[in-house]
Formats: C-alpha cells, sequence, structure tokens
C-alpha cells in the first residue's frame, strides 16, 4: 500500500524523502525489519525507537514515522513526522489491514474489576447461539476455539489489527475484547469502531502509571467517545462521567439504582447467585455459577450486551447458565480435609474486598487470606490492602505477588502498616509458595484459605525482568492432591 494512503486524512509533516513510496511491511520493532518496512519511533518507557532509526534504514525501512527531528539519516529514506507516533501507528495500522474490526461486532469492557469474567460470560452467551467468537483479554486470547497466549491484557495496536485480521479471515462474527486504561491511554485501540462499549467499575488502582484517579478516569472514558452503544454500570460513582462522553446509545445495568437492567430477588450461596430481570416487562430469572455481589455486576453486564446485539433472553440465561467458571476468578479447589481454597487475581483494594465479603456470606469456619502486592506498582494501595484483609480475615499471610525491581521484604512492610490498625493475627512469608503451603497447614475443617493477587498468572517477576514458573493453582493442587494419598 502506498504511505500517502496510509497518511491520508492524518496531520503530519514531510522532514524528506517521497510518500509515494510502497509499504509492504509496518513495525515498531527494531528487531523485527523486512525490505519495504515502515517503521514506527515509538518512546517507550525502557527504549526509545527514535534511537535505532538509522539501524531499522540500513536494515530495509523506506520510511520512518517520528515525533523527534533526527539528524544525519540518509537522503534516500523517508521521514514523516507526527505529534504522537502511538496514535499514528493505530491509525496507520488499522488502514494497512483495511480495518479489519468493522467486519466484525467489537465488544470492548473497561474498568478496574470484572474486565475478564465478563467477556467470558459474553462470550458464553454468543456461543451458545452458535456464533464465532474471539477474545482478546488477560487470560488469553481466542479465535474461535483456538487459543493464543496473552501477555498483556490489550495487545499493543499493531499486534491488535493483526488479531482482527486472523479473526476476520476466519469469520469470527463477534469479538470482546478487554480494554485496560494503559490501551487507552497509549493509543492501542485508537481507529477501532466498537459496536459496543463496556463499563464495570472504577476503583484504586493503576496511579502507578495515571498519577491521579481523574486521569484514570479519563483513560477509561477514552473508549466511550468511539462506539454505537454504550453498556454503564449506573451504580458506579463514575457512571454518568462515562454517559456524558459516550457518543453511542446508552443501556444501563445495576442493582441499587433505577437502571435499565436491573437485578433484584438476588440470591446468594456458595455455589453461585440467582437474580431476576424485567426483560421487555417480563420477569426473567438468571443462575450464574460464580458466587458474590460483583457476580451479579457482570451478569448484568453481560445481560444488557447481548440483548444490544439481537440475542434472544433465552440464549443469555442459557449461555450464562453454562458458565462454570472463569480460570483465577474466585477458583474454588475442596481439600479432602473439609476445607476450600478459593483463587483469584484480586490485586487492588476494591477486588479484595469483593473477595473476601463475598466469602464472609457463606464462611462457617475461618477465612485464612494469602496475598501480597506488585513491585513498581501503584505503593498507595499497599497499607489499604492490608487493612481491607485484616477487617475481613481471621488469619493473615503477608507474601510476595511479583516483586519486579523492588525489595519484597519493604512491600510488606508496607502492607503490614495496614494490617496493624486491625485485631487480625498475621504472618510475613516473603516466599510465595512457602506462604502458601503454611496457609493450607494451618486450615481446619470448614476454614477457607483465599490465595488472592495472581489468579491465572504462571509465573512470578523478579529484578531484571527476570520470570520463572509459578502457579497459584498447581501448588494448591499439589499438596490436596498429598492430602488425598
Amino acid at each position: 500500500m502506498k504511505l500517502t494512503t496510509l497518511l491520508d486524512q492524518m496531520p503530519y509533516t514531510i522532514i524528506q524523502g517521497d510518500i509515494d513510496v510502497e509499504v509492504l511491511h509496518l513495525s515498531h520493532v527494531s528487531s523485527q525489519i523486512q525490505e519495504g518496512t515502515l517503521f514506527f519511533c515509538i518512546q517507550g518507557f525502557q527504549t526509545d525507537g527514535h534511537d535505532y532509526a538509522k539501524q531499522v534504514i540500513e536494515e530495509g525501512a523506506v520510511a520512518i514515522v517520528v515525533e523527534k527531528l533526527l539528524e544525519g539519516l540518509p537522503e534516500g529514506v523517508t521521514v514523516i513526522q507526527v505529534e504522537n507516533t502511538r496514535e499514528s501507528m493505530a491509525y496507520i495500522t488499522a488502514k494497512f489491514y483495511e480495518q479489519p474490526s468493522s467486519y466484525m461486532n467489537l465488544v470492548g469492557v473497561t474498568g478496574t474489576n470484572g474486565k475478564t469474567t465478563t467477556t467470558f460470560l459474553i462470550s458464553s452467551i454468543l456461543e451458545t447461539a452458535d456464533r464465532k467468537t474471539g477474545i482478546i483479554g488477560t487470560i488469553e486470547n481466542r479465535v474461535g476455539k483456538k487459543r493464543i497466549p496473552s501477555d498483556r491484557t490489550t495487545p499493543d495496536s499493531l499486534e491488535l489489527q493483526k488479531l482482527f485480521l486472523q479473526m476476520k479471515d476466519e469469520n469470527v462474527e463477534d469479538v470482546i475484547m478487554e480494554v485496560s486504561s494503559h490501551s487507552l491511554a497509549l493509543h492501542r485501540v485508537t481507529g477501532c469502531h466498537f459496536k459496543v462499549a463496556v463499563f464495570t467499575n472504577l476503583t484504586l488502582d493503576h496511579l502507578d502509571f495515571h498519577k491521579t484517579m481523574e486521569n484514570y478516569k479519563s483513560a477509561k472514558a477514552k473508549l466511550f467517545g468511539q462506539c454505537e452503544h454504550a453498556v454503564i454500570n449506573l451504580d458506579d460513582e463514575a457512571a454518568e462521567d462515562m454517559i456524558k462522553v459516550s457518543k453511542g446509545k446508552i443501556i444501563t445495568y445495576g442493582i441499587e439504582k433505577d437502571a435499565d437492567i436491573k437485578a433484584y430477588n438476588i440470591r446468594i450461596t456458595a455455589t453461585g447467585v440467582t437474580f431476576t430481570v424485567n426483560i421487555s416487562h417480563e420477569p426473567l430469572e438468571f443462575q450464574l455459577r460464580i458466587p458474590g455481589k460483583f457476580s451479579v455486576y457482570n451478569g448484568l453486564a453481560a445481560i444488557a450486551t447481548c440483548l444490544t446485539l439481537g440475542l434472544p433472553p433465552s440464549i443469555i440465561q442459557e449461555g450464562l447458565a453454562h458458565v462454570s467458571g472463569v480460570p483465577g476468578r474466585f477458583q474454588t479447589l475442596r481439600s479432602p480435609m473439609d476445607y476450600s481454597v478459593i483463587i483469584d487475581y484480586a490485586h487492588a483494594p476494591d477486588g479484595l474486598e469483593n473477595v473476601l465479603t463475598t466469602v464472609r456470606q457463606f464462611a462457617t469456619g475461618r477465612v485464612i487470606t494469602v496475598f501480597g502486592c506488585g513491585g513498581d506498582r501503584d505503593k498507595s494501595k499497599r497499607p489499604i490492602m492490608g487493612k481491607i484483609a485484616g477487617q475481613h480475615s481471621n488469619f493473615c499471610v503477608l507474601t510476595s505477588d511479583n516483586p519486579r525491581s523492588e525489595d519484597p521484604c519493604q512491600i510488606l512492610r508496607e502492607i503490614e502498616q495496614g494490617i496493624k490498625d486491625t485485631d487480625c493475627p498475621y504472618t510475613k512469608i516473603v516466599d510465595r509458595k512457602q506462604g502458601i503451603l503454611f496457609a493450607l497447614q494451618e486450615a481446619r475443617p470448614k476454614d477457607i484459605v483465599i490465595i488472592a493477587g495472581k489468579g491465572h498468572e504462571n509465573y512470578q517477576e523478579f529484578e531484571n525482568n527476570r520470570r520463572v514458573h509459578f502457579d497459584d493453582v498447581e501448588i494448591v493442587e499439589a499438596y490436596l492432591q498429598e492430602e488425598t494419598e
């Protein structure tokens, strides 16, 4: 495709060269250059793509897109300057792959908590209707039944458009994707056309990146400026802000307020939830085999989305009832010694509190909570999470999450400041495996052990970007197996 075509309707400045050159490939990775590549100089958090401009030209790039003026580049290469290379890459990539998302119903789910479960619920309903679906998210990317490993919630714009193209070529009808605040702030989904955008909730998280809650909220709100329909949790304090910026038709859901899709007759047990919703003035009961009030909210988001996509209520009922759980999301394992273990991804204050208050509704024994906080991430939430855990647990084990470049002992000390404000007894065990095993050994019949923070993740991150295999579920399953022998 001609560079002039890719740049059409975009603000840019030609620094040098010919914009009539033929572009055969796109890349923002200096080690992935072929003849005919258009290279985007992305100023990252660790490296700056501008530093590799000369190298990529030597390796065959026919043009580069820059934010900063560069000196000493060969005259034969085309150099285009833009205000934001991430944003320009998103627009150009969508055009290069001929807007593949426009051929499918694209559903974007954003919010602090509930994104993964909501995408799984919507997918289950669509599959019940025999529609071929794609999922893009934290746990996995999926094209129909084919699973593709995922290393971030939302891929960068180049990888995302390639994935959309693959889905289009494989006749996917509906794509449900998690849209993180990072992806919105960094223009990963710029240029995507969303049929439906879903807002779950907004609570404290990611301030290491966004700095303020207002910035965090503003990033989330961007999604609702590029959708046809907006599905909004009316009970959340940020709902009105999302509604104000939405350019699509709005449908609300909730429990407390008078929403379009409102749940009542709610029953929460250890095995799941049931609730009633009036649809076309007819009361319909829905069942979901994931406990907790938060599950009602996730179910309502899925119901509202699928009604917007035109699915009949009976299919929605059946699709929700089919879901037995989501990996690492309130995932329950039962011990032959008559205690239970719940593994959950909760890694922010609200998520942890949701899990703990849900468990408290049906716990008949003690609640033992194992958790930590990630390194190089929002430090303000550490004492808050410590206090929440102490308020709702009978015993806590403070342990490592992903310490990354930070001292894990210091992270535990910061969590400890919060738990000291409660009467909850606790211990600190830096080694996460030993912390989990300690909690399991302490458990007695009827107790519930909650292991929070990592959920589906199968690794731990340490300094110098070192990753080691680590899976909470594997450790618990191995221990429970020993109990049966």
